[in-house]
Formats: C-alpha cells, sequence, structure tokens
C-alpha cells in the first residue's frame, strides 16, 4: 500500500469526498463521516490510490468468479446514507456486511447509536470484523445471519439499510421497525433495481425518494431468484421472477426482420431521464424486464452497452421489442423502439405510445412505491399497479 507523502490517505480520501460532493452535495454529517473514515483500510489487499476511487471493489468472489462481497461505490454509498438520513442515537440494522458501511453508520448515530452489521456469509462477517478492529471502530456487532429475517434480539431499529438487491419485502423488516422510522432498500422488480427510501407509516412503507442504484443479489435459503436467460447469441434478457419467456421462440425472432419506430421523444446526451422512463414501462408494460445486448442495429445503437443494467424490454409470445438511442444532432439523442417478430409493428407501436406518455405526463417524475404485508385486502382496488411478492404486495401509483 502506498504511503507517500503525495498519496497519503487524507489527501486522497478529501479528492474524492470533493469529487462526489461537486456530482451530488450531501448533509454536513454524511460529507464529514465520508471525510473521516478510512475507507483504505477496509480494501487492504488493495493499493491507496484504487482505495480512494469512486468505483466498488470487490472482496470476495466464488468459483465461477461471481462477487460474494463488496465495499460500495463511495457515491453510492454517500447517497444512501443521506436517503436514510441517521441522527445520533439511532438504532440502526445494516443488512449485507463489509464494515466500511457499518463504520459510517456509526460515525453518524454517535456514542449514544448502535449498529448491528448481518451477512449471511461465514468468510465476509469474520474479514468485517477484522477491518472494524483495524480501524478502531470496536462498539459496531458484526453477525452471521440470514438477512431475510433481520435481527430480533436488538429490534426495534430506528433505520435499516440492505445493501443487497431484494427480490422481496420480508415481513420482519417492517416489523423490526419503529413507527416513523426509516429504511433503504435496494428493490429488484420485473428486473429492473432502484434504491428506495421508505418511510413506516401505520404499519406499511411508502418512499420517498427512489434512486437508480443496484447491488449484487441476496443470498439464502428460500430467497428469490430473478431470471436472466439467453435468448440468442449475445444477447440476455433480465425478466425478475414469474414472467414467461419462450427463449427458442425469440430467439428465432432475433434471427429475422428488424422493425424500427422513432417515438419523437428528444434527450440530451448527459440526461439523466432514462430510470425514470424505465421504472414507467416497468410499471405499465404487460412484460417488462431488461436486455443486454453488444449488438448495433445501423444508426440506432441499443442503449444497453452504455448501461451496465441493461435496456427496457417487453415481449409477446413471439416478439420482442426494446428502447434504442438515435443520434440526432451533436447535442440530442432521440427515443426509438426496435422490435423483431411476427408481430414487430404493433409491439413496437404500443412501446412507442407508452414513451410518448411518458414525455408528455410523467418526465422527470417518480411515483410514489408502496410497500403492504401479504394478504393485505382493501375495499376498493388501491390505484396504482399491484405486484405480488411472496412476502408483501407493491403498489406503484404516479398519480
Amino acid at each position: 500500500m502506498s504511503s507517500t507523502a503525495d498519496a497519503s490517505p487524507v489527501r486522497l480520501r478529501n479528492a474524492m469526498v470533493d469529487q462526489i460532493l461537486a456530482a451530488e452535495p450531501v448533509s454536513a454529517p454524511v460529507e464529514a463521516a465520508v471525510r473521516t473514515v478510512p475507507r483504505e483500510l477496509f480494501l487492504p489487499d488493495t493499493s491507496l490510490e484504487e482505495a480512494y476511487q469512486d468505483l466498488v471493489m470487490v472482496t470476495r468472489r466464488d468459483f465461477d468468479g461471481n462477487p460474494l462481497g463488496s465495499v460500495s461505490q463511495p457515491s453510492v454509498v454517500a447517497a444512501m446514507l443521506e436517503m436514510l438520513s441517521v441522527e445520533p442515537g439511532h438504532r440502526i440494522l445494516e443488512l449485507g456486511s463489509g464494515g466500511y458501511n457499518a463504520a459510517l453508520l456509526a460515525r453518524l448515530a454517535g456514542r449514544t447509536g448502535s449498529v448491528v452489521s448481518l451477512d449471511i456469509d461465514e468468510a465476509v462477517v469474520h474479514r468485517t470484523h477484522e477491518c472494524l478492529r483495524t480501524a478502531g471502530y470496536t462498539g459496531i456487532t458484526a453477525l452471521i445471519g440470514d438477512g431475510r429475517f433481520g435481527f430480533r434480539l436488538r429490534a426495534p431499529y430506528d433505520r435499516i439499510i440492505v445493501t443487497i438487491d431484494a427480490l422481496d419485502v420480508p415481513q420482519d423488516w417492517t416489523d423490526q421497525l419503529v413507527e416513523g422510522g426509516r429504511i433503504v432498500i435496494p428493490l429488484q422488480l420485473r428486473g429492473l433495481t432502484r434504491t428506495v427510501a421508505f418511510s413506516k407509516v401505520g404499519g406499511a412503507l411508502t418512499s420517498d425518494v427512489i434512486r437508480p442504484y443496484g447491488f449484487g443479489q441476496m443470498q439464502g435459503l428460500g430467497v428469490p431468484r430473478r431470471t436472466a436467460v439467453t435468448v440468442a447469441g449475445g444477447v440476455r434478457l433480465d425478466v425478475g421472477t414469474d414472467q414467461d419467456v419462450d427463449v427458442d421462440v425469440l430467439g428465432d425472432a432475433l434471427a429475422g426482420p428488424r422493425h424500427t419506430v422513432r417515438t419523437g421523444v428528444i434527450l440530451a446526451p448527459d440526461d439523466s431521464l432514462l430510470p425514470s422512463l424505465d421504472l414507467w414501462l416497468a410499471t405499465v408494460q404487460p412484460t417488462y424486464g431488461r436486455l443486454h445486448t453488444d449488438a448495433i442495429a445501423d444508426q440506432w445503437t441499443p442503449v444497453a452497452p452504455a448501461i451496465p443494467t441493461g435496456v427496457s424490454a417487453v415481449w409477446s409470445d413471439d416478439t420482442i421489442a426494446f428502447l434504442a438511442l438515435g443520434q440526432t444532432t451533436d447535442a440530442e439523442l432521440e427515443i426509438g423502439v426496435i422490435a423483431y417478430g411476427p408481430d414487430r409493428g404493433g409491439l413496437a407501436d404500443l412501446l412507442a405510445h407508452d414513451v410518448r406518455v411518458w414525455d408528455a405526463e410523467r418526465r422527470g417524475e417518480d411515483p410514489t412505491i408502496q410497500v403492504y404485508p401479504r394478504g393485505t385486502v382493501w375495499k376498493s382496488p388501491p390505484p396504482g399497479r399491484l405486484f405480488d411478492l411472496p412476502s408483501a404486495h407493491i403498489l406503484i401509483a404516479w398519480d
């Protein structure tokens, strides 16, 4: 690890924080925490310069190279801490360990607060223990446990933060949160992940901040598994759970003629509105998933190569359509739709229609997401789109 005067930890840490704040300011307590906690001590096998890059750092992989543990990207960590809104004296539960985030939480909660960090992977918890001890954060409780069940022995909590993608919202999370408390969850629905800050009101969770952040998938027996299928060479479709895809039929469709529709919806090259559009389409379309491909169709380039999380896609029994961006001028991009299959014209028109509706009525707007216990019965159907998860009902309303 480098320790030269020109690359001192404090100098590099402050430079990293300055870079983060230039892109997105955070509150004074969060800034102070990120400027204080030594990230390099939670990345002992990483160079000092790498430790202070604004990147996620994988700390443990399985035999196939898939990440099992990591130290999250500092800008995302800071944004999630801002969403969580920790105050001195808060009791905090962190689901998914690494050490760095727990140390930041401890700084924010202060001497009168407490932090419990839970992870199902024994090696990750052991590493967390060692890093926290080295960094001098000995008051944090790091435990081995299945995050789905929370940790009842220390409940209730003022704040809960989940640092792995969740395809379900277990009732234990809501039950262990105080009324009026906050929980931040990277919630994955139909292949799309959005990190959502919820407040608990009347036993249900209601969102007030939604951000386009995602993490690794939660481990454990009985955890819902998202479905990612290879449709054709170089084309993968992430459909989440409980959606049917005929891989062979859609693969044949992709080998056939293509149909392109221009929507007339314009984005600036640095526009940050695509996440809003993606969530809108995931809400209103009968089917929805994330298409990952390196293919290029004439001047209409699928969005996926530039966006690691893929591009919005919909499908029917034998036809698939997905979003694309076309360069109209040096300063503008137009959203288009590319479709393959027997009904390529019809499906492309339907997807393009919803893109235009978003542009006219929802552009830049976030919906309200509510989480209700599984089995909740309403006297009349609630407004919005209702999704049934194993442990919860998710209601997404744009009005």
